[in-house]
């Protein structure tokens, strides 16, 4: 389905919902990265809200677009957002590409776009990505962004929806030379000064 959509495609956009968590920013920066390197010749955009600071640890999040232009994209893959109206100020792009392609785990989902890849017992639409990507194209970059939004969105592998899949995935994504503790220690545990003194004050 991913694939078949990005051959017929020149340029991209990839959109995820309004205050972007690890799952959404994982998944995005992932794909992102993972159409530069499966296919070079499309020009791919990605359009979120501001992100945590912990997340700017990632490669490449400096590109993220904050303020939408006039342009229609061939395409627009929105990932990880159970409907239109959570993707924000990027909706006009959406609403005016092409084509539309939807990958989400919310059990929300309304299948929103033209065509849609909704899969609830998942647990994270950054493990979805990595299901419909070729794994022999996975770099370094792309599984760390893809490990860290399994991460957030399993709470480090122990909420209910972790399956042996998403071990598996994890596993995988471990064996391209990524550091996992640190993805895990710095933007799941590590907190900033200011949240340190708020928990104290709590």
């Amino acid at each position: 389905m991913l694939n078949n959509a990005l051959k017929k495609s020149n340029t991209v956009a990839i959109g995820g919902h309004i205050r972007p968590d690890g799952d959404c920013v994982g998944s995005c920066m992932g794909l992102y990265h993972y159409i530069r390197k499966a296919f070079p010749n499309i020009d791919v955009d990605v359009y979120l809200e501001e992100i945590p600071e912990r997340f700017h640890m990632l490669a490449d999040t400096d590109v993220i677009k904050h303020e939408i232009s006039d342009q229609v994209y061939d395409l627009f893959i929105v990932l990880d957002c159970g409907d239109s109206a959570r993707l924000g100020f990027s909706y006009p792009l959406f609403e005016n590409a092409c084509h539309t392609l939807c990958v989400d785990h919310h059990v929300s989902n309304n299948s929103f776009a033209e065509e849609n890849h909704i899969v609830p017992e998942a647990s994270s639409t950054s493990e979805l990505v990595y299901r419909l990507i070729d794994k022999d194209k996975i770099t370094n970059e792309i599984a760390e962004c893809l490990f860290l939004g399994i991460v957030h969105d399993t709470g480090v592998f122990q909420y209910s929806c972790t399956s042996p899949e998403t071990m598996e995935a994890a596993a995988d994504l471990m064996r391209k030379d990524i550091c996992p503790n640190e993805i895990i220690d710095k933007t799941f545990y590590e907190k900033t000064y200011a949240q340190n003194q708020i928990l104290a004050r709590t």
